[in-house]
């Protein structure tokens, strides 16, 4: 790509330069021992390649809380054949109600899956825990785990990672493609791979939960079915969405009601008397047999109550006399309650007796603990806790009841982050608890702790980046460059993260703000409302910014004028282009979505101030729309800023100013027409956008040259879609002049310009019958794109396969046969991946290619090779004429004309028929 006015421009459309994918390497297995010394050095760089995907911590299975032996025997004996099956089933879902004992079967089946060799992966999400309450580290986490104990699937992943580093913090289908489905489907195993995936409904990301169901109803079924996934979860509507009547699914549900179940709670009940000191002293054929049969009973089937009780009971000096109170609190609930009433009434036991509760101090103190823990949108440590309250004592460990240790995890350390037992007792604590006169005291509003957590969020920033600034910060506040992408911030505490990361989502939950609430935002927006930008996008994931400045416009008003909108939407211009340099495409369309938002709102008060800065940002917000597939959005936002550069140039007291801005957006403006088939347009633009530039090159070539020889490079491809293929020839050759020269002092900054006007040199030299020299343009192309590629993949693999593709042509056309396969064959690679990673933005070129390499194969006699590419380039035409025939009805005439070729070849003549018909109808 190249750059003009801070906005990233698009690759020319046409037919001879088009977009590709990732280069996919495909590596033999490797033995350490006897290895040399290249070999070890290669094997240490796959590892190190591998470690920087990230890997959710605690996300294993763990033994101890597996099922007790003996128990779930039906249950796990059918998980157990269907492990070792081969059959379509290949995910075994598992529903049943909170507290059923589900994440206990999961620990069961991957611990006999470990012992017999056939586990490869685990994942327990887990709400309270911040890695693993998204899908977003799933997939990375299994490829790791894939990768210990396969070397062919390592290499295949590290050599992926290597082109595309941006994969370790891409999007689900883009991880799942290039970790999972991609590997399996080169490097086929012989033996079962199983995967264990619980609690899939403690995902609390529902755009993330969404787009992994989506892959398991869809992406999971193309799997081989050697490949199989266990998942637990609560019965949800959405699950039942996306997987009820799957082929590829088999649902199985947990009765807490059967007598399986109750016979299982009561042996469980059995061990834990019999294994422990505490109950020593029970007799459970004596006068406490009663006792046991009342907990059994009273247990309902649930076994988080029982393991909860269990727990409760730990610690206590007199265990039989704590069960016999709880046993009767719970039988007031009724002797069969509903198994959350039940869950609620043990609940209301443990809180009981934590604290004096007619104590004032001791209910302060409740709140103040237990309100945040609830309140805080991810688990932090007690010391985080401590720290973001500003150092107050009463969160420390000595502090705290010893009975909240039978309801939070993570309460023995003060490091360690905090998070509850079981996602039932959040419920409790912050809504059902509301619902009963004798647990209202229990009950914390989460959105009043969420009121108090904004304000010691802001606190906490202002506090410690006044005291020890960070290192490396204000890199978004000028034009000056330290380095492209996102610098590596050090030295960011567990809650000044926080607070930068969380702070507005609590901010929205003030309606009516303090007067010591607008003293500290006061103090805060001046001087760090661009520094925590900084520190999310450095150090965790970049979601957007605007929530505050909706609640100033709408909670704040006197405050508005502390939020340097101008500013901000400057930076946050930045900060798109710096996320897109590193490949974090989703990022950086939030980024630029903000800054337009921000302009749009500036323009309505001062238009002729700001709408050249709107204009800049529409045109980069249509690039980074483009980039993501959203074809038509970005058009619309194209058209709408070269709108804002005509008016102004118009009225411009520097119309040189404006006149370098509106050719940047009248080439992207070509570009999009004719994407759209619209060439007449097209053309009329990219002219235009010539003529201005040339303008400006005159007076100043040292700084327009570049840009002239971009918009000269389009204008040879628009000219060649209309048949005027001498004057496109000159343009691309005028084209080539200037980049070259450019290319010669500054390599670096220059090679990629070269690179694209070499290459549609080179087609445009074909069309004139000068072969040789096309050729020898073409293979000049590839070698600065490979260079370019090797350097930053996620930037350039993709015109890399577009050169690869084009070498074929020329090959071809040189009578030089199987070096055209060769060609082409690494181009499908290339763009197939990428297809299967952004379908809507790479399936026109992935047709493209394929549909060459369908004629490849015809031409060697390959006819079953050339069938199968060719049926495939149908598919994929089809799907894109119907949403823009204009464009792509006259390529699937020609795929299907391929196609009947294909079949005919192979003796199908009435299939082939059929395809020559519907070839001809669309012709007409």
């Amino acid at each position: 790509m190249t750059h003009a006015g801070g906005v990233c421009i698009p690759k020319a459309f046409h037919t001879h330069e088009t977009s590709g994918g990732a280069v996919i390497n495909v590596a033999g297995n490797y033995t350490a021992y006897g290895s040399d010394e290249a070999e070890i050095v290669a094997k240490i760089k796959q590892s190190s390649t591998l470690d920087k995907l990230p890997y959710a911590e605690g996300a294993s299975w763990n033994s101890d809380l597996a099922c007790l032996t003996g128990t779930r025997v039906a249950l796990l004996s059918l998980v157990h054949r269907w492990s070792r099956s081969c059959d379509n089933c290949r995910i075994f879902c598992l529903q049943g109600v909170a507290g059923s004992g589900k994440t206990a079967v999961s620990n069961a089946v991957a611990r006999f899956l470990s012992e017999a060799g056939l586990l490869a992966s685990c994942f327990f999400f887990d709400r309270a825990d911040a890695s693993r309450n998204t899908p977003r580290l799933l997939f990375s986490t299994m490829a790791r785990d894939i990768a210990a104990l396969y070397p062919a699937i390592a290499e295949d992943i590290a050599a992926k990672l290597d082109q595309e580093p941006s994969l370790a913090s891409a999007n689900l289908s883009r991880q799942f493609e290039a970790f999972i489905a991609g590997p399996l489907r080169r490097h086929p195993v012989d033996r079962q791979i199983v995967v264990v995936i619980d609690a899939l409904d403690e995902a609390t990301d529902v755009d993330l939960g969404t787009d992994l169901l989506a892959l398991l109803r869809d992406g999971f079924a193309k799997l081989p079915p050697y490949f199989r996934v266990l998942i637990t979860s609560r019965p949800t509507r959405i699950l039942e969405h996306h997987l009820s009547g799957k082929s590829h699914v088999v649902h199985h549900h947990i009765d807490i009601n059967s007598d399986e179940n109750r016979r299982d709670i009561a042996a469980y009940i059995d061990d834990q008397l019999q294994n422990s000191r505490m109950f020593s002293s029970v007799d459970t054929h004596g006068p406490d047999g009663e006792l046991i049969r009342d907990l059994r009973v009273i247990a309902d089937g649930l076994f988080i109550w029982i393991a909860t009780v269990f727990r409760y009971l730990g610690p206590v000096s007199n265990p039989k006399k704590k069960l016999r109170a709880l046993l009767s609190r719970s039988h007031a609930q009724g002797q069969e309650p509903e198994p959350i009433r039940k869950i609620d009434a043990l609940y209301s036991t443990i809180l009981e007796d934590s604290g004096d509760w007619d104590d004032e101090d001791f209910r302060a103190e409740y709140a103040l603990f237990m309100g945040s823990v609830m309140a805080i949108k991810r688990p932090l440590s007690l010391a985080a806790l401590r720290a973001l309250h500003g150092g107050n004592q009463e969160l420390s460990l000595g502090r705290l009841p010893q009975r909240f240790g039978a309801v939070l995890v993570g309460l023995h350390n003060e490091n360690k982050p905090i998070h509850t037992l079981h996602l039932s007792f959040r419920e409790f604590i912050t809504s059902r608890a509301a619902g009963r006169a004798e647990t209202r005291k229990f009950f914390l509003s989460e959105k009043e702790h969420s009121r108090t957590l904004a304000e010691l969020c802001i606190q906490t920033m202002v506090r410690e980046l006044t005291d020890a600034p960070i290192a490396g910060t204000g890199y978004l506040a000028t034009d000056e460059y330290d380095g492209p992408g996102i610098p590596e911030l050090t030295g960011v505490s567990e809650q000044l993260l926080y607070g930068c990361e969380h702070w507005d989502d609590h901010l929205c939950d003030i309606e009516s703000p303090t007067l010591s609430f607008t003293e500290i935002l006061g103090e805060f927006l001046p001087k760090y409302n661009t520094t925590w930008i900084e520190i999310v996008a450095s150090t965790s994931t970049f979601a957007g910014s605007l929530p505050a400045w909706r609640w100033l416009h709408a909670h704040a008003t006197e405050l508005k004028e502390l939020y340097n909108e101008e500013a901000q939407a400057a930076s946050l211009f930045r900060l798109s282009t710096r996320l897109g340099y590193s490949g974090r495409l989703e990022e950086a369309l939030a980024a630029i979505e903000d800054s337009v938002h921000l302009r749009r709102a500036l323009v309505a008060q001062q238009p002729t101030t700001f709408d050249a800065d709107l204009a800049l940002s529409l045109d980069s917000l249509s690039v980074h729309l483009s980039y993501l597939g959203r074809n038509a959005e970005a058009f619309a936002s194209n058209q709408e800023a070269v709108g804002l550069h005509r008016d102004r140039a118009l009225v411009a007291e520097r119309p040189a100013a404006c006149n370098a801005n509106l050719a940047l957006s009248l080439s992207n403006l070509s570009n999009h027409f004719s994407d759209h088939g619209r060439h007449a347009e097209a053309l009329a633009a990219i002219q235009e956008a010539v003529g201005l530039r040339r303008a400006l090159a005159a007076e100043q070539p040292a700084a327009f040259n570049a840009v002239l020889a971009a918009s000269l490079n389009n204008l040879s491809n628009r000219l060649a879609d209309h048949g005027r293929h001498e004057e496109a020839l000159a343009a691309i050759q005028e084209a080539v002049g200037l980049r070259r020269a450019l290319a010669v002092e500054r390599p670096e900054a220059f090679n990629a310009g070269l690179a694209l006007s070499l290459n549609n040199l080179s087609a445009d030299l074909s069309d004139h019958g000068r072969h040789d020299e096309a050729l020898a343009a073409n293979r000049e192309a590839v070698g600065l794109r490979r260079a370019l590629a090797a350097e930053r993949p996620e930037a350039f693999n993709a015109v890399l396969a577009s050169s690869l593709h084009n070498l074929s042509i020329h090959l071809l056309n040189q009578g030089r046969h199987e070096e055209a396969l060769a060609a082409i064959q690494e181009a499908v690679g290339l763009r197939r991946a990428l297809a299967a990673e952004r379908p809507a933005a790479f399936n026109a070129d992935l047709a493209q290619s394929l549909y060459n390499l369908s004629l490849r194969f015809s031409r060697l006699g390959h006819h079953e090779e050339a069938q199968e590419a060719g049926q495939e380039a149908v598919s994929l035409y089809r799907a894109l004429a119907a949403e823009r025939p204009k464009v792509f009805t006259s390529k699937l005439s020609n795929a299907l004309w391929q196609l009947s070729l294909c079949l005919s070849a192979s003796g199908r003549e009435a299939e082939a028929k059929v395809a020559w018909e519907e070839a001809q109808s669309l012709r007409l």
